[in-house]
């Protein structure tokens, strides 16, 4: 038997494609297997044999424009097919379309739409995709088939492998199985349990209907949730808070996707010069001591704020030699005015003993005290316009410029350059003048212009320029132009 299957609607996307002119594609929130097998006409295991350019080809009483067709060997049909090939059209330059590779096991869903030619449809969307590790997922769909689902729990556990970092364009960066993490689901009186094998994956066969709370319990030293830690060091917060699932004579839940990470952690607090704690708020930084002499935002690091006692924690710290301060991996700013300072007190990382750090080690006591400001300097300034005449309510926005900036081809800049910071705005008076606060040392772009009132139209801008603060500087003037009219 060959049957037509047409690629380019889903389960969760009613998206016509009258014409090749439509690209979007917005999907909703995936259905199970359980979900998605009720609703589909066709669901089978199949192979990718061979593919043809049909571009232009009209199907039924709807015309739906395609432009390649894949022919599927049916390894194995748990609804709507009994074997032999079908073949799958779709358009892989439109917003929901699919291209197979030849060769490739897939789990196809599919979904009919005209009754005439029985052409049948899937879309990225649903949860067609490739056969790879989806071994439990064929299982069921084949225990469905037969008349009588075995519901299972059922998913991988996976270690994060990364730096400290958590924010870098390389997360993540990497993971992998881990092996060995025991798995509890319960329900009242009622506990299953399994432990993941060499592949990660772990597996509960003939759960009985009913909703479970999933406890995730990884060997000694690691911590179960990815970047999205608690930081308590609470014990039972170390188990996926809330993870439940519900199984009922008809519906069996996805597949579960498990991280963990080693555990290390890095805590202590931060005092001020007089011996009382400083409070919330403070920003105490980890910086790997490979990169400690590389300039600003090159340098790998994670922030910590301090709670009301002063106390801060760095928690998910893979073992390492690291450095702890403030300012270490920035410039001084608004937020943190601070000068660059190391535990347990200087001003240079080659002045100091880096921190080392074990496997799921917890090192308590790293004290600090915070050193004395940046000297604020204050810088005045004139606004006037191209005939020399001061201009009154132009606004000059100031942005920190910490961090190295946007270099084409420069491979650092595609992944970590950030924008410049902004740190406040201030507005010209009567004559056109206007004051800032700037802090020693630190480099600044100043950006003025004039807005309408109560729109956000431009009536005038100036030049952006850059100053370095220093003590004695000359008062600034800054020229504004009228925006010409469109």
């Amino acid at each position: 038997m060959r049957i037509k299957i047409a690629i380019g609607f889903g389960f969760l996307l009613l998206l016509l494609l009258f014409s090749s002119d439509v690209f979007g594609c917005t999907c909703g929130m995936r259905g199970t297997p359980t979900e998605e097998f009720r609703e589909a006409s066709v669901v089978f295991v199949g192979t990718a044999i061979r593919a043809t350019d049909v571009d232009g080809e009209t199907f039924g009483k709807e015309t739906f424009r395609y432009t390649l067709r894949t022919t599927f060997q049916v390894d194995e049909a748990f609804k709507g097919l009994r074997g032999g090939e079908v073949d799958i059209f779709t358009n892989p330059g439109a917003g929901c379309g699919i291209s197979f590779e030849i060769g490739t096991k897939m789990v196809v869903y599919a979904y009919e739409n005209d009754e005439d030619r029985k052409v049948l449809s899937t879309s990225v969307c649903s949860r067609s995709s490739t056969a790879e590790d989806r071994e439990d997922e064929i299982a069921l769909l084949r225990s469905i088939s037969k008349g009588r689902m075995v519901s299972r729990i059922y998913g991988t556990v996976y270690e994060l492998i990364r730096g400290i970092d958590l924010l870098g364009a390389d997360y993540p960066n990497d993971r992998q199985p881990m092996e060995g993490v025991k798995i509890l689901a319960r329900s009242g009186s009622s506990t299953f349990k399994a432990v993941s094998d060499a592949e990660g994956t772990f597996r509960i066969i003939g759960v009985p209907p009913g909703t479970y709370s999933i406890i995730v319990d990884p060997p000694k030293g690691y911590k179960v949730g990815g970047d999205n830690w608690d930081e308590s060091t609470d014990e039972e917060k170390n188990f996926y808070r809330d993870l439940r699932v519900t199984i009922t004579n008809s519906d069996n839940p996805d597949a579960l996707s498990i991280e963990t990470r080693v555990d290390g952690r890095i805590a202590g607090r931060v005092f001020l010069a007089d011996g009382r704690p400083a409070g919330e708020d403070v920003r105490v930084v980890l910086i790997t001591r490979s990169t400690a002499h590389l300039d600003v935002g090159d340098i790998e690091s994670v922030p910590a704020y301090t709670n009301s006692s002063g106390r801060f924690e760095f928690f998910g710290i893979p073992p390492g030699e690291y450095f702890l301060g403030f300012n270490i991996d920035f410039s001084p700013n608004k937020r943190s005015p601070f000068p660059r300072w190391y535990y347990p007190g200087l001003p240079d990382h080659s002045q100091t003993v880096p921190i080392i750090l074990g496997r799921s080690e917890k090192l308590e006591g790293l004290n600090l005290t915070l050193p004395q400001p940046v000297r604020e300097i204050r810088v005045r300034g004139k606004a006037v316009d191209k005939e020399g005449l001061p201009v009154n309510g132009a606004t000059i926005e100031i942005y920190g410029l910490y961090q190295r900036e946007w270099q084409e081809g420069d491979p650092y800049s595609q992944k970590y350059v950030r924008q410049p910071t902004f740190e406040g705005r201030v507005e010209t008076d009567l004559n056109g003048e206007f004051e800032l606060v700037l802090l020693e040392g630190n480099k600044y772009r100043l950006n003025p212009f004039v807005t309408e009132k109560g729109t956000y139209k431009d009536l005038m801008r100036g030049v952006k320029i850059e100053v370095i603060a220093e003590p004695g500087m000359d008062p600034l003037r800054v020229v504004l132009d009228r925006v010409p009219e469109k």
